[in-house]
């Protein structure tokens, strides 16, 4: 069974000020967010004398740690009792 899909505050806020332009269909607007119209029927009532708080620009994200330039790529493939491993620098990939 699908579970219910939960909306934060501003977003419809957002949704239901965009049903309010000129133009615009509670239909078309749902579509263009992928929401299903009686969903946002319900929140016209709730949302539509409410300011619209604007949504982040972005996501903030953790940066990854650069690598040490040396660090290696190791594939080491065993062959038997014996195995072949080939090892190159991360600085140099072209150089393999």
């Amino acid at each position: 069974m699908r579970q219910r899909s939960s909306y934060p505050k501003p977003f419809k806020a957002q949704v239901v000020q965009e049903c309010l332009q000129p133009g615009a269909t509670v239909s078309s607007v749902a579509i263009s967010h992928g929401i299903n119209a009686n969903v946002i029927r319900k929140w016209l009532p709730i949302y539509r004398d409410k300011p619209v708080a604007p949504l982040p620009a972005f996501v903030p994200l953790q940066p990854i740690p650069k690598r040490h330039a040396d660090e290696a790529v190791v594939i080491a493939l065993p062959l038997g009792d014996k195995s072949i491993t080939v090892k190159w620098p991360i600085s140099d990939p072209d150089g393999c």
